[in-house]
């Protein structure tokens, strides 16, 4: 009687039941699948960034950010900048309170020249850091933001009032100023809301009234 043994399963067919599993909402067998894929070539960016989401969503975020990190990397020796800002986007939102994806992204945003694309990653950053009440990491972020870019709105409107609950008005109006002045419509409506928060008075508020 012949035996035949049963032959190992290629990295495709790995990734494919991964995939599948984790469709089905059966993450942990993902999980399984995607590291024995893994086993043949432990920084293949393409399975870490399968990965990586699965572990988030079981809670595990130091997991997660080691396979974001290791897929980014992998694209960054290979030369491949877009795909590294691709796989840093996606773990800003994927983990949305780890500033080192921001950090990042923005780095790779003026590599590439696009230095308002810097500029919004850091805000976001910041700003989903501040509705997390880590206000510390969040004000980084932003003022980070506003070296590269000093008008730009949202960083400016996230961070003023934070200055100002911080004892630093004067320095929460010298933002808004500027752009006060030079913005004009709903912008201008927004700012002007800002300043009447940071210093309130029938003057900012009249302002903010006639737009």
């Amino acid at each position: 009687m012949a035996f035949f043994r049963r032959k190992p399963k290629t990295r495709s067919e790995l990734v494919a039941e991964a995939d599948r599993a984790r469709v089905r909402g059966k993450l942990d067998a993902a999980v399984a699948g995607y590291r024995r894929a893994l086993e043949s070539d432990p920084a293949d960016a393409s399975v870490h960034v399968k990965l990586a989401p699965v572990l988030a969503r079981l809670g595990d975020p130091e997991g997660a950010a080691r396979s974001f990190r290791a897929a980014a990397q992998k694209h960054l020796d290979a030369g491949f900048t877009d795909r590294a800002v691709a796989v840093n986007a996606t773990a800003a939102g994927v983990l949305p309170l780890d500033a080192g994806f921001r950090l990042e992204l923005a780095r790779l945003e003026i590599l590439r020249g696009r230095r308002r694309d810097a500029a919004h990653a850091l805000a976001d950053g910041g700003r989903a850091l501040l509705r997390a009440r880590r206000e510390q990491a969040g004000v980084s972020l932003l003022r980070k933001a506003l070296e590269i870019e000093p008008s730009h709105l949202e960083a400016v409107l996230a961070l003023a009032p934070v200055m100002a609950r911080g004892g630093d008005r004067a320095g929460a109006l010298a933002l808004l100023r500027p752009l006060e002045s030079a913005l004009g419509g709903r912008a201008r409506r927004r700012v002007r809301w800002a300043v009447f928060r940071v210093a309130p008075s029938p003057r900012t508020l009249w302002h903010w009234i006639t737009g």
